[in-house]
């Protein structure tokens, strides 16, 4: 569901939805950049203007009550590397290549950027732990929400049937052609693969993904998918696949409130 947060509308989970977090993914409505990055492109990586990406970031972390200080992101490299944040690791984020961050600890609002790919947001109200993951092709591939929910459960002995996930804002099956070496890799999965109306292969990592999470023991109850292409909606959200490069990138956020 959509929702504004001051002057930027957010995506919300209803999932997610628990005074303890605060989480959103962001549009591209109320940065500060132009161009193919207007306006609230929060790549650093893209091309834009580094400031301007700072200030968007900082815009998101306001907007979701946490200092812009706190918001902590990684490089992403299509991969299932993991960053736990805390005291001791917060510092190397900007250095340490990882598609998934996880935390038990409050007052730190964890960002990773999307333009197609999907975005995984994890929340363990019991063991109060939180995650979000970034699920390519790539990365769904090799397992990345089912190496987010083991790595959950490890840190804060978090039973997979306590979680509550959101499948965000991300290309559809209704849009994401693929070549025949990225079908063989989803090929023994019933249905995933479909053929599109060029006769070409089309991937569904809406449901790659809930699968993927229930089989990591997330409850089907508890897993909600957006079901918003981005591509179908790239005037809401950036779009690679819609708008070639350069492109801007939104983010999904989520966060331990401090004091709750």
């Amino acid at each position: 569901m959509m929702a504004d947060a001051g002057l930027l509308p957010l995506w919300k989970f209803a999932r997610l939805d628990d005074r303890a977090i605060s989480h959103g993914v962001s549009t591209r409505a109320g940065g500060v950049s132009d161009g193919p990055y207007a306006s609230l492109n929060l790549g650093a990586s893209v091309g834009d203007d580094a400031d301007r990406v700072r200030e968007n970031r900082a815009r998101l972390a306001r907007a979701l009550e946490f200092s812009p200080e706190r918001l902590v992101t990684t490089p992403q490299v299509h991969g299932d590397g993991i960053l736990v944040v805390d005291e001791s690791s917060v510092d190397q984020a900007p250095s340490t290549r990882a598609d998934i961050l996880l935390t038990v600890h409050a007052d730190y609002l964890l960002m990773l950027r999307f333009a197609d790919c999907v975005p995984l947001l994890l929340w363990h109200p019991e063991a109060r732990a939180v995650g979000v993951a970034h699920a390519g092709w790539r990365g769904t591939a090799t397992g990345v929400a089912e190496r987010a929910v083991s790595a959950l459960q490890e840190l804060a002995a978090a039973k997979p049937a306590g979680l509550q996930a959101g499948i965000g804002p991300s290309i559809g099956p209704c849009c994401y052609e693929v070549g025949p070496e990225v079908a063989s890799r989803f090929a023994d999965a019933e249905g995933l693969v479909q053929p599109g109306p060029s006769g070409r292969p089309y991937l569904d990592l809406w449901e790659a993904n809930r699968r993927a999470l229930l089989a990591a023991g997330v409850p089907n109850a508890a897993i909600e998918v957006a079901g918003v292409c981005t591509r179908c909606s790239a005037d809401t959200f950036f779009s690679h696949r819609a708008q070639g490069y350069p492109a801007g990138r939104f983010g999904a956020a989520i966060g331990l409130r401090p004091h709750v």
